[in-house]
């Protein structure tokens, strides 16, 4: 089976966590988090539709200046999610520049904060110098954003203030049988997608028009063999409490892989405790009991730089058990 996300960690596990999610023969892409970006070109952080982060601490968010600066000139608006605080942070990074050769530019940046009662929405485009324009606020779900097939849930977790965790699931994984394909005489090509965007959102009166002839979507739906769809899962600063314990476990479960900070070793979880962040013992728990295919150390305390090996191992050794 294809994968449809391709997913890149930015930075090493003693850096600033953020991960970036391209999809398959898409010109669209994802990111986890607002740390340091400068490993990324500038043509991918041009194919970043939604920005998901966190929280607002600084290696979580330096990266806000980077983003906007390489999206100035695109047309396509940048959607950004956080917790509660999340609009006045984007104002105030906006509100420390000055913007008087701005309003030629088309960028809009929309943002949505989630807080435990309710969604606030603003707005901050670049032909108005970026004035914040709020938006009604409604109800909080913990589906966040519905498109095309794929769907983004988040939970709000304790870190001494409000994070968010996400999960990044397709509905359905479609591939395309290749020797179907070449048997009925059709070539690879863009009406591949259109065929599989037409199959995920029922859209029985789609035409497609191919070597000369119409098909309808029900003529050509044989050619897609269709599976369950793949499940990311992002966790990161969340204090290690059973409350935060159980939703993360809830938000991760069936993932195909789980990102999820480890930053403290389990001899030292008093600390883990102080400083509001997992440890080794728990994040190999967290995907365990989620029943996680596969876990990705994100977050690890730069003071086991040369004892990563143990981080890795006391993470596994409980991914693991029995």
């Amino acid at each position: 089976m294809k994968t449809t996300f391709f997913c890149k960690m930015l930075n090493n596990p003693f850096n600033d966590p953020v991960l970036f999610v391209r999809f398959r023969r898409q010109q669209d892409a994802v990111i986890f988090d607002l740390g340091d970006l400068s490993t990324l070109s500038v043509r991918e952080v041009q194919k970043i539709k939604h920005v998901f982060v966190t929280h607002m601490h600084i290696d979580h968010f330096i990266g806000f200046d980077s983003l906007i600066r390489c999206l100035l000139s695109r047309e396509t608006p940048i959607n950004i999610y956080g917790p509660e605080g999340i609009i006045k942070a984007v104002q105030s990074k906006l509100n420390g520049f000055t913007w008087n050769l701005i309003r030629q530019y088309p960028l809009k940046i929309e943002v949505c904060e989630l807080t435990e009662t309710g969604t606030l929405r603003a707005s901050f485009y670049a032909q108005e110098g970026f004035d914040r324009i709020d938006r009604p606020i409604t109800p909080r779900t913990e589906e966040i954003l519905s498109h095309d097939g794929l769907s983004v849930h988040a939970y709000t977790f304790y870190h001494g203030i409000p994070v968010l965790g996400y999960n990044l699931e397709e509905d359905l994984h479609i591939n395309i049988n290749k020797a179907l394909l070449d048997e009925r005489g059709f070539t690879v090509g863009p009406w591949l997608n259109e065929l599989k965007s037409a199959i995920r959102n029922d859209k029985n009166d789609t035409e497609f028009v191919l070597n000369g002839k119409s098909y309808t979507l029900d003529e050509l739906s044989n050619l897609a063999i269709i599976t369950k769809g793949q499940r990311i899962c992002y966790i990161t600063d969340i204090s290690p409490t059973p409350q935060n314990i159980e939703k993360a476990i809830s938000l991760a479960r069936g993932s195909d892989t789980l990102y999820i900070e480890a930053f403290f070793l389990e001899r030292d979880k008093e600390r883990a405790f102080s400083r509001n962040h997992l440890t080794t013992i728990l994040a190999g728990y967290i995907a365990r009991k989620a029943n996680a295919k596969a876990i990705e150390i994100i977050h690890v305390s730069p003071k086991y730089i040369n004892a990563y090996h143990e981080v890795t191992q006391e993470v596994l050794k409980e991914f693991g058990a029995a």
